[in-house]
């Protein structure tokens, strides 16, 4: 039997432990050091939840992979899916009240959305130490925009028709904007700071890596030239291959590119290049991720190639300059 940590193959001596469950206290002793955070795992091609984890003997497991995270990363990853769902919302909030037309379904559907980004943003104060009254937005105390952000929701909850919840959604049409801010707070928070000083990487390590992205975007760009002419011409293997190095690269890239900006004090919304910022820029590159994701699930290899070619391409090409940006700003602070 092998035991990974995030696919990285580990030595665990087990001491005499023969159960699953040997290994997950194990690694989570381990985690516990290192102020990681274990949250799943999978046996062999089996994922469990690590509350779920099954009453069972190692006999006939040939892997166990444990997949960790630092509490930063948590915070990130987090963050990041909350700002593309309020990026979503308000695209969607905008056309409702462009069309005058919201269903009913629509507005429970708000309602399950605002539910969740409020456990969220529960969730991501709660690994920065953080309680409502601990940060001020528009200066008001971050439990008061909570607690608005609550009535808005128990209003729609609560709304007898369709016509009464367009009206309330039109009252409060930019919430989703004003929750994408709270949550841009918190990854600015001294408290942000200091979980990357205590459990990432250091100033020095976080230059040295946007700096190695920089100089291997040349490399990347023929990567992903390469790959599309391989899913062109038949050989899946190879684009695979060239795809799942491109898309490590990236994640390298954004977990930096989080990391800077308490680190640093940075605002990305104010790195731009020929007028887009850089948080526009890397919004759109995990849009385009999550596309090449949802095409490979469909085996399209033709759409496959053209998203690679003729849009993941072009939205490379002038990153170095924005990382130029980045580290002249660094510098001078």
């Amino acid at each position: 039997m092998q035991v990974l940590i995030n696919d990285c193959p580990v030595d665990f001596k087990l001491d005499g432990g023969q159960k699953v469950s040997d290994v997950v206290e194990s690694v989570s002793a381990w985690t516990r050091e290192r102020n990681l955070i274990f949250y799943e795992l999978y046996i062999d091609n089996d994922r469990f939840a690590i509350d779920a984890v099954p009453d069972m003997g190692l006999s006939g497991v040939k892997i166990i992979n444990c997949i960790v995270q630092s509490r930063a990363d948590i915070v990130f990853s987090s963050v990041d899916e909350a700002a593309r769902y309020c990026e979503r919302a308000s695209s969607f909030v905008a056309r409702a009240l462009e069309t005058g037309e919201l269903k009913r379904e629509d507005a429970e559907n708000m309602v399950g959305g605002v539910s969740w980004l409020l456990e969220v943003l529960a969730r991501v104060m709660n690994l920065l130490g953080l309680g409502g009254e601990d940060l001020k937005y528009k200066d008001s105390e971050l439990s008061r925009h909570v607690e608005s952000i609550e009535g808005f929701r128990d209003a729609l909850s609560s709304a007898g028709d369709a016509d009464r919840a367009l009206e309330i959604v039109r009252a409060q049409g930019d919430i989703y904007s004003e929750i994408k801010q709270m949550f841009r707070i918190l990854l600015l928070s001294d408290a942000m700071r200091s979980l990357i000083v205590q459990s990432i990487d250091s100033p020095d390590v976080l230059i040295a890596s946007i700096r190695e992205t920089r100089e291997g975007l040349d490399e990347q760009l023929a990567n992903i030239q390469a790959a599309a002419v391989a899913f062109q011409t038949g050989k899946d293997r190879e684009g695979s291959e060239r795809l799942k190095n491109f898309v490590d690269f990236i994640y390298r890239y954004t977990r930096t590119c989080y990391q800077l900006v308490p680190m640093f004090r940075l605002d990305l919304a104010e790195v731009e290049v020929d007028g887009v910022s850089l948080e526009t820029k890397n919004r759109d590159l995990r849009s385009l991720l999550h596309e090449v994701s949802s095409i490979m699930e469909n085996n399209d290899i033709i759409s496959l190639s053209d998203v690679l070619e003729y849009e993941m391409l072009p939205s490379l090409e002038n990153l170095a300059a924005y990382i130029g940006i980045l580290l002249d700003r660094i510098s001078r602070d």
